[in-house]
């Protein structure tokens, strides 16, 4: 007999929802196995958003000899900015729309607390932004910090790539203003609008590559 896919639509309450566990050790950072008992669920899917408090991260699922992966880059991706690889406890919980929503436990068996803007740290050049409503307003503009361009950017025109958590690249043109500060411009409304970002989030701005910034949003 056939085993029916469960892999589209909604499954309702979060207690019916299929769900497995993974400790994550050093071993599973190039590719995570998912248990063959639950793998009919997305059997046919190229991808799987996995989701945290962090953000959404799109994994490709790679089939080899019978088995179901998260892997590549998506995979690693989702580990970095997670911060796992230590012995963690994580269930992931499938939402029947190609996405997971990660729970993850300590090693001391506690769940997670995530860290607000204030505690972020990363091993890039970053500032944080306290969104205000000439940021999201229409037209709209945001000034970069001057010590950050001072250190780090041109004093020119120019165009940069902000990246959400999906991996979706935004280009957006920086201008310099009459007191020779650099501003988020011409794309950077799109950016706003299409995540939502409203008075008061607090956004981070990684400077990961020359010239492309990774945006992490933490709602108000």
């Amino acid at each position: 007999m056939a085993t029916k896919k469960l892999g589209k639509g909604n499954f309702g309450s979060s207690d019916k929802r299929p769900s497995f566990y993974k400790i994550i050790w050093f071993a599973n950072t190039i590719n995570l196995r998912i248990p063959p008992a639950f793998k009919h669920h997305i059997l046919s899917d190229e991808s799987a958003t996995l989701k945290t408090p962090l953000g959404n991260w799109v994994v490709k699922l790679v089939q080899r000899k019978g088995d179901t992966y998260f892997a590549e880059k998506g995979w690693q991706e989702f580990l970095k900015h997670n911060s796992l690889g230590r012995a963690e406890f994580v269930v992931f919980k499938y939402n029947g729309d190609k996405s997971f929503n990660v729970v993850i436990y300590e090693k001391n068996g506690c769940k997670r607390n995530y860290p607000s803007a204030s505690r972020f740290t990363s091993p890039f050049h970053f500032f944080n932004h306290v969104i205000k409503n000439s940021n999201i307003g229409t037209p709209s503009t945001m000034l970069i910090p001057k010590k950050f361009q001072k250190k780090y950017l041109p004093l020119s025109k120019q165009e940069i790539t902000l990246q959400d958590s999906e991996g979706i690249n935004w280009l957006v043109n920086v201008n310099v203003t009459s007191n020779n500060l650099l501003c988020f411009a011409g794309g950077w409304k799109a950016f706003v609008d299409s995540h939502s970002i409203k008075k008061d989030d607090i956004c981070t701005f990684e400077l990961v590559e020359q010239n492309t910034f990774k945006v992490c949003i933490f709602s108000s």
